[in-house]
Formats: C-alpha cells, structure tokens, sequence
C-alpha cells in the first residue's frame, strides 16, 4: 500500500501538469488571408457587353431613345430628355401658350403624360 507520501507527492505532480498545460496554452492559428478581390473573368464581361448592346438595339428598334446611366448627381428630369421614364416611351414636342414641352397620351388611362420631373418622385 502506498504511504500518505507518496499519494502527496503524486497529486503534486499531476497537479505541477495541470498547471503547466494551463499556463502554456497552444495559441489558435491565425484566420487564413482573404483572396483577392478577382477582376470580372473575360467570358463574363463579353457576355454583359453582349447584353447591353441587344437591349440598345431592341430599344432603337422599338422607337425608344436609348437610356444612360449617369454617374452621380440629379438624373436629369425627362422634359429634358424627352424619354418618359415612368412607361418608357419616347415623348412628343409639344407647344402651347405657355412654351414648349414634352408629353404622350396615355390611350388606356385617358389622360395625358409629361413624365416625372425631378423633385416629384
């Protein structure tokens, strides 16, 4: 049997590794890099090239004027345009007592359209 000693000096032992493995703890490996950020591969930007050139050429074969992003700022209102943006429609020059202006007629709803201006969104 195994003296008082002895079982002492063994729990001190285990607990000096205990205490060891505590102390020194194995730090987490570093978050792996993030890829860099890929440039559009060249298949899909000819495919978007394509695209946007069909939706140019159905808008100019259906009468319509071709529509432009521009960069930053107010879009300008469609009496300057002359493109109504709420039905997508190329709009007539019209004239009155008042001046010159763009509009369409809205055969279904009865009712004549100058498009949206900016400021009545």
């Amino acid at each position: 049997m195994p003296t008082f000693r002895e079982i002492v000096a063994a729990l001190d032992a285990l607990q000096t590794e205990r205490e060891a493995a505590k102390v020194a703890p194995v730090p987490p490996p570093p978050p792996a890099p993030a890829p860099p950020a890929a440039a559009l591969p060249q298949a899909d930007l000819q495919t978007f090239i394509q695209q946007a050139v069909q939706q140019a050429l159905a808008a100019q074969a259906n009468g319509q004027a071709p529509r432009h992003a521009t960069p930053s700022g107010a879009a300008p209102d469609d009496q300057q345009t002359g493109f109504c943006s709420l039905h997508q429609v190329q709009m007539e020059q019209k004239h009155n007592e008042r001046g010159t202006f763009y509009g369409h007629w809205l055969a279904d709803e009865q009712r004549h359209c100058n498009g949206r201006r900016n400021g009545r969104r």
